[in-house]
């Protein structure tokens, strides 16, 4: 069944008879005034592409962009709205729920995606031709929009009710995607109830964003001046710019300390003067708590009055807390499945915490450190012994890491494993900047284009930078043949170095980590093999099992071949040695993996039990760190990642989770060399082919034929180096 939304309605009716913009009443049951500006047709069609076309990005109006998605909104969004008013004129099993309600959803969604895709590109990539004061309202409104197709009871209803024994796994899928966003958006609750819920998720909302300003004044009133061009020679270039006043001069002083983490940790590890690092360190852990001097900008009520909201939201929804509602977008199949799992590990870890730090003492002191280590020391301290004992420097890594070379290399290995070619196309499509390439996927056999994306990689002064953030996928389209099948296209930006001085973007070991990472779910976006945008890619892939891909392709940066194929000397081609790469890797792996599983065990103890939050970092702390507990130490405080933001509530453990799953998948791939492109086929053809469309246990299970377990994490990291068997 075709829908025509009753604004394109409008359109086709009002837009011939007045070209200009005209201010007009639109005939819904709300009655909502809209404003209908002026819109090319070339405009709308070069912005909704489908199959092997590409939008012009470089012949883009904006303020025409602004009303064309403006429109978008409001059709999809009316277009919405004719789907229930068509459920609730039919009778029941008189539809067919994919060609009558979903797919016509799709059809919108399409549309609306693929034109937020476009500015969204732009606004990340060029703040020149698409600014914040532009784009921020219009994110805004298009997630609000949308949301509607998920906070319709009519549609809500209509998945309820579906046979899934007559429907395919990816239909179900589909079904069960819509049910669950309906019931977490309270569609379940009762008239009364349903009001109560959304003030409380409203009141939650402004709690959360409240946390977030505090937490960043707070970080603002820290200053930290940086004169002395000695105690920042070491530091590599990328930190000196964040802290560089002079941001056309990185390397002239001053330069500024900012309680950013992404900064401060940063400093903390590189800096060699010891009362300064403690000076970081103790505004860090002082930031939005109860210790800060300021006590409008503390969070310690804040804390415990979102965590109220949060359980309040859950027992509406019939939760018993907060952790268990969240576990409907989780891989994980319970809270005690999720803790008994990291307290596995933390068994592990913990007791290697403690020799590590006795080993760090003695190498300190033999460098002439007198004073016992303390948390401010650790990294700094670490640095160096992993320099003094594999050769590890950062700043020196970086000119073995030419990013043409780690391109390369990338792309050789997803041919060894994957079987696909990727090809640059240069001239093939329209760029928005001459530092962006385009390339397509070939399988090796097959001439045909599997998919499309973009790579723009290095920094420019107009593009977004966000510290912590280190860089963002955008899916132009997801695989899907509804209308029609349409070939995959995204977009990867990231701000790793530019070319400078005629030397060629040099990358550090991290920037490497991070470009294989953010690879591998620009694959499960564009390898995927589904006919349904919602399951498609990352869509819909549970929040602990998002970043398994990303993981799986960093773990093959330890693999000798692969670590060989990538590095090369920019100058003279000479090769770093790999002989020592696992030691790199497990070198502090138990008080790293340790403060992982603190921040993880405290987040899902903050949602699922009622203890305040300052008894539950005195009561836990000792079982986590081998350090006394700090008279300012307010973690929960500054814990933005969860306490600022509802999706991360309860989910500060699926970044280990994910991890857990990628080592465990890995393992396989430790196997003669002749099995290994066997292997990687399944893997195309399981975890990226699947996307979302099947649980990521399930994938799990035919790719590996059991259930996961931690035993191949624990191993990879070396955290049971000193277990007899």
């Amino acid at each position: 069944m075709l829908f025509v939304s009753r604004c394109t309605k409008l359109c086709q009716n009002i837009i011939p008879k007045h070209k200009n913009c005209a201010l007009t009443r639109v005939p819904s049951r709300n009655g909502y005034i809209v404003l209908l500006p002026e819109i090319s047709k070339d405009l709308t069609e070069s912005l909704l592409q489908v199959n092997a076309d590409h939008p012009s990005f470089t012949s883009l109006d904006i303020k025409k962009c602004e009303n064309t998605i403006s429109n978008q909104f409001i059709d999809f969004e009316c277009g919405i709205r004719d789907i229930e008013d068509y459920l609730n004129s039919v009778e029941d099993g008189k539809y067919d729920l994919f060609k009558d309600v979903l797919e016509p959803i799709e059809n919108l969604s399409h549309k609306f995606d693929q034109i937020w895709a476009v500015l969204k590109t732009l606004y990340l990539a060029d703040s020149s031709i698409m600014p914040a004061r532009i784009y921020y309202p219009i994110h805004n409104r298009a997630c609000m929009s949308h949301t509607t197709k998920y906070n319709s009871k009519p549609i809500y209803e209509a998945c309820k009710k579906a046979d899934l024994s007559k429907l395919t796994e990816e239909q179900v899928a589909v079904v069960n995607k819509f049910i669950k966003e309906g019931k977490l958006n309270g569609l379940e609750l009762s008239e009364q109830l349903d009001y109560s819920f959304k003030a409380n998720k409203q009141k939650c909302s402004t709690k959360q964003k409240y946390f977030k300003i505090r937490l960043e004044m707070a970080w603002s009133q820290f200053q930290q001046i940086i004169d002395n061009p000695q105690l920042v020679k070491d530091f590599p270039e990328d930190l000196l710019t964040l802290m560089a006043l002079n941001k056309d001069n990185p390397k002239k002083r001053p330069w500024k300390v900012a309680l950013t983490w992404g900064i401060a940790d940063r400093f903390i590890e590189h800096c060699p003067d010891r009362d300064l690092r403690w000076n970081v360190w103790q505004a860090y852990e002082k930031a939005g708590s109860p210790a800060d001097e300021k006590r409008e900008l503390n969070n310690g009520l804040e804390v415990e009055e979102i965590r109220k909201l949060r359980l309040e939201a859950a027992e509406k929804l019939g939760f018993k807390n907060y952790g268990e509602l969240s576990l409907i977008t989780k891989m994980a199949p319970s809270i005690s499945v999720i803790e008994n799992t990291l307290l596995s590990i933390l068994d592990k870890a913990r007791p290697l915490q403690d020799k590590e730090i006795e080993s760090l003492q003695h190498f300190s002191n033999k460098k002439g450190n007198e004073y016992p280590i303390q948390m401010w020391d650790v990294s700094y301290w670490a640095r160096l012994q992993k320099k003094e004992l594999y050769g590890y420097d950062e700043v020196q890594w970086s000119e073995y890491f030419p990013l043409n070379r780690v391109l390369d290399g990338l792309f050789e290995l997803c041919r060894r494993l994957y079987g696909i070619r990727i090809l640059e196309m240069p001239n093939r499509v329209d760029l928005w900047h001459p530092d962006v390439k385009y390339y397509e996927i070939i399988h090796e056999n097959d001439p045909s284009i599997v998919a499309g994306f973009y790579l723009d990689l290095c920094s420019r002064p107009q593009k977004m930078k966000a510290v912590g953030e280190p860089g963002w996928l955008v899916t132009h389209r997801t695989a899907s043949s509804i209308p029609k099948k349409v070939l995959p296209l995204s977009a990867l930006i990231l701000n790793l170095p530019s070319v400078q001085n005629k030397n060629p973007s040099l990358l550090s070991f991290d920037q490497v980590k991070t470009l294989f990472g953010k690879f591998g779910h620009l694959l499960q976006n564009v390898l995927c093999q589904v006919h349904y945008a919602e399951v498609s890619g990352l869509n819909n892939v549970e929040w602990d099992a998002v970043g398994i891909t990303s993981n799986f392709m960093i773990h093959w940066l330890y693999d000798k071949d692969t670590f060989d194929s990538i590095n090369g000397h920019y100058k003279t081609g000479k090769k770093l040695p790999n002989d020592q790469l696992t030691e790199i890797k497990q070198h502090m792996a138990g008080f790293n993996t340790c403060d992982e599983l603190y921040k993880s065990m405290i987040d899902i103890k903050m949602h699922t039990i009622k203890t305040n939050w300052n008894d539950l970092v005195k009561e836990m702390w000792s079982n986590y760190y081998g350090f006394p507990l700090s008279k300012w130490n307010s973690f929960p405080c500054r814990f933005a990642e969860v306490m600022s933001n509802e999706q991360g509530a309860a989910s500060y453990y699926s970044g280990l989770w994910s991890r857990i799953i990628a080592a465990d998948v890995f393992q396989s791939f430790k196997t003669p060399d002749e099995d290994i492109k066997h292997l990687g086929m399944n893997f195309r053809d399981t975890f990226f082919a699947f996307g979302g469309s099947c649980p990521s246990g399930e994938i799990f299970r035919r790719f590996k034929g059991r259930d996961p377990n931690p035993k191949a994490f624990i191993s990879d990291l070396g955290l049971n180096k000193d277990d007899s068997n």
